[in-house]
């Protein structure tokens, strides 16, 4: 799966304050320069374990991983006689 640099770029965007951060240390810079010093941001935060980093089909997902932790309430666990066998019940 191959995503245009602009996709990308307006993905980037989308994380919120992300491009307020890059322009409150860097007023002059360009769109393309602001991406890839957000894209930095997001590997950084990432090594640090603040954000996880997965690869899926050649594309990389940053997500919020106390966010995903803690969104226990979506999972789907399926009924209980898939954990527990008749003779335990």
């Amino acid at each position: 799966m191959d995503i245009s640099d602009e996709k990308k770029i307006q993905q980037l965007y989308q994380v919120d304050g992300l491009y307020g951060m890059v322009k409150k240390q860097f007023p002059t810079m360009q769109e393309r320069e602001s991406a890839l010093l957000m894209e930095f941001i997001l590997y950084g935060l990432s090594v640090y374990s603040v954000i996880s980093k997965k690869m899926n089909d050649g594309c990389i997902t940053f997500n919020d991983l106390m966010g995903s932790m803690m969104n226990l309430g979506n999972l789907n666990l399926g009924d209980e006689e898939d954990f527990f066998p008749e003779e335990d019940r």
